[in-house]
């Protein structure tokens, strides 16, 4: 004790507890930790940023994937699928795997039309038959790929797309049906499978998702609700940035290519059954 200069005693300051000092520990722990998890966070989200910012730097231009078509191809608009369809394969769901000889099929199919130096050709022609009908074999735009390639697993998407577009023109805003035409709009195509195919993610991080033979559709523009205005079949190669390349046509002639993910990617699909 000290003496008070008025002469009443005083008690000298108190030590800290032993509590009060192992409260200021966990307080110092807890921010530390929570200070920890924050620069991780903001690392990863940094990181994820510039691996999106890289994808979309190196995506290259529309121009410089796809020449502007020899004339303007017949689209119709975008559609939901309705609440109550009648399916194309009514009496069974779509399958939700392709075997392996099927996925080979599919790709092998498409590879044919790099060795045939298939051209890009978007404009009406009649087709040879329906169904089963094909323009010429030298030409061909980005659908004629798809229809092609799905023929040797038994999927002949003229007769089915056209069936599809005959029940409900309403769903496919389109005003008649044509045999030679219905399965070569990327659009009407697009519309098809969201109606009577399996629906798979469109994030290409997925690399489990992505299968040889899927149906991949693009949008040149980035925007919310851009169009369709490309398809393409996934190979079963996986090109130098570590995703599946596509085989496709969108000029001036049919490509096998590292493309996955250079457009928006707006559908992918997987799995017609067979009738």
């Amino acid at each position: 004790m000290t003496n008070d200069p008025r002469g009443a005693p005083q008690d000298a300051p108190a030590s800290p507890s032993i509590d009060t000092v192992k409260n200021v520990v966990w307080a110092m722990m807890l921010g530390l930790t929570v200070m920890v998890i924050v620069i991780s966070s903001t690392r990863a989200r940094a990181a994820r940023n510039a691996e999106a910012d890289s994808l979309l730097q190196g995506a290259l231009a529309p121009h410089q994937l796809t020449p502007v078509p020899m004339s303007t191809e017949m689209t119709g608009a975008l559609t939901k699928p309705p609440s109550a369809f009648v399916s194309a394969f009514a009496n069974a769901a779509p399958r939700t795997i392709l075997s392996s000889y099927e996925q080979n099929e599919i790709v092998e199919r498409a590879r044919l039309e790099i060795d045939r130096v298939t051209t890009y050709d978007a404009t009406w022609m009649e087709t040879s038959s329906y169904p089963m009908g094909d323009v010429p074999q030298t030409r061909g735009a980005c659908t004629d790929v798809v229809v092609r390639s799905l023929r040797p697993i038994g999927v002949d998407l003229q007769e089915l797309v056209h069936e599809d577009v005959t029940r409900d023109l309403d769903g496919y805003k389109l005003s008649a049906a044509d045999t030679n035409i219905d399965h070569r709009r990327v659009s009407t195509m697009f519309t098809f499978f969201q109606r009577n195919a399996l629906a798979l993610s469109t994030n290409i991080r997925d690399k489990e998702e992505w299968r040889p033979g899927d149906i991949v559709f693009v949008a040149w523009q980035r925007t919310r609700g851009a169009p369709p205005e490309h398809v393409a079949i996934v190979s079963d190669k996986v090109g130098p940035r570590g995703y599946p390349m596509l085989i496709e046509n969108g000029g001036p002639k049919t490509a096998e290519q590292d493309t996955l993910g250079k457009g928006k990617i707006v559908g992918h699909f997987r799995a017609l059954k067979k009738r």
